[in-house]
């Protein structure tokens, strides 16, 4: 799923998962990952637009809420009801030039979330080209 965002994962990341869900419409990819919190910061700078910046999530959606593509099943929350340690961004490729942004393929909505302390998990999502061929499986966390 990273290589169909184009969306580079850092060797450091752990408890990779990834999904994706077919529609008429649209298709839509789902990444989440975990890095330490210092390491995070750090893929942020390099992926964020500096003119941009993270935001807090003041309004969350209630528990129980069901987005398109949701993180649900992967096993984990929904980043929209997030709030403490929650940050959250969307950004396309046109006209990135943050190193890690350059090489996105499609818009992303990105969340950060320190839910332990120094352990922050990313939840990407994005709306893929209709047509564009699933990436195959490649087991758990792939």
């Amino acid at each position: 799923m990273s290589e169909t965002m184009g969306l580079r994962i850092p060797a450091a990341a752990s408890d990779r998962r990834a999904g994706y869900k077919t529609s008429s419409r649209y298709d839509i990819g789902v990444l989440s990952f975990t890095l330490p919190s210092r390491e995070a910061d750090t893929y942020l700078s390099r992926l964020v637009p500096e003119d941009q910046e993270m935001i807090a999530n003041l309004h969350p959606e209630p528990k129980g809420y069901e987005p398109m593509a949701p993180f649900a099943h992967l096993g984990l929350p929904e980043p929209e009801t997030l709030v403490k340690g929650a940050r959250q961004i969307g950004f396309c490729p046109e006209g990135l030039t943050s190193p890690e942004g350059r090489r996105l393929r499609y818009c992303v909505d990105l969340f950060a979330h320190e839910f332990a302390p120094g352990s922050t998990r990313f939840y990407v999502r994005s709306t893929i080209e209709p047509g564009v061929t699933p990436p195959a499986a490649h087991g758990p966390g792939k």
